[in-house]
């Protein structure tokens, strides 16, 4: 009998590189500060928040069921000395990074969209992340690896997308503002996602096992587009949107 599990498998220092996990923690706290400002909302502050818990405490039954493997997480400080972050400390910046970031990023931008200045800013700064990657070295020794069809997962993004298309049925006066919300998160991890990719910081592979023994085997470019894209659009994309539905 042969059975094919799918894991996306991550590689270089983004997982364990706690000072960028640092920054885009700042860096989401003060978009939520300037829509408070210039909006009087807490919208942003609530689903950076709320995503953040939610997907902290994911990080945690990842970790520990072993669905997804973590390298320790550092810190790096002027002098280039490497401090090692606690395991709880790196499973919180994990989660924010995962959660509060995306989700801040997608709802503070949506909301921007058709304002040229904010579009700007917000292609300014994809524009940095292709230029971080770029220079980056490409290290072969695995970071984290997650396997993609487990029965948990696939079950969960089902009934999270039945229930994101049931609340924008009753709710559809809120359909503009999570479709650009939705837009925005999809289009920053597509070219994150297709530039670690061709850096090959990120990858697929299928581990078949028969009569016993574990084979590892890496996709064809249409099957990891295929798996790659799935992440993008339900396991961000329509999965995010349930931190809207909660939070907001």
């Amino acid at each position: 009998m042969m059975c094919n599990k799918y894991f996306i498998v991550r590689r270089g220092d983004f997982a364990t590189d706690g000072n960028k996990k640092i920054y885009y923690t700042i860096f989401s706290t003060l978009l939520c500060l300037d829509d408070y400002l210039t909006n009087n909302s807490i919208d942003c502050f609530k689903i950076m928040v709320g995503s953040t818990f939610v997907w902290t405490v994911i990080e945690l039954v990842l970790y520990y069921s072993k669905t997804r493997v973590m390298k320790p997480m550092y810190y790096t400080d002027l002098y280039n000395n490497k401090y090692l972050i606690p395991r709880t400390v790196s499973i919180i910046l994990q989660g924010f990074q995962e959660g509060g970031v995306v989700t801040t990023f997608g709802l503070y931008f949506g909301d921007r969209l058709h304002n040229f200045k904010h579009f700007l800013y917000l292609h300014i700064f994809i524009g940095y992340i292709i230029l971080n990657m770029s220079f980056k070295q490409n290290i072969s020794k695995v970071a984290s690896k997650r396997q993609i069809n487990n029965c948990g997962s696939l079950i969960a993004i089902g009934s999270i997308t039945v229930y994101n298309a049931y609340e924008l049925y009753l709710r559809p006066n809120q359909l503009n503002r999570q479709i650009r919300m939705l837009f925005v998160m999809i289009y920053v991890c597509s070219i994150w996602t297709y530039i670690a990719y061709i850096k090959r910081f990120r990858g697929v592979e299928s581990h078949y096992t028969i009569h016993g023994n574990t084979v590892i085997e890496k996709k064809s470019i249409v099957n990891t587009f295929l798996i790659l894209g799935y992440d993008v659009l339900f396991e961000i994309g329509v999965a995010y949107l349930t931190f809207y539905n909660w939070f907001i």
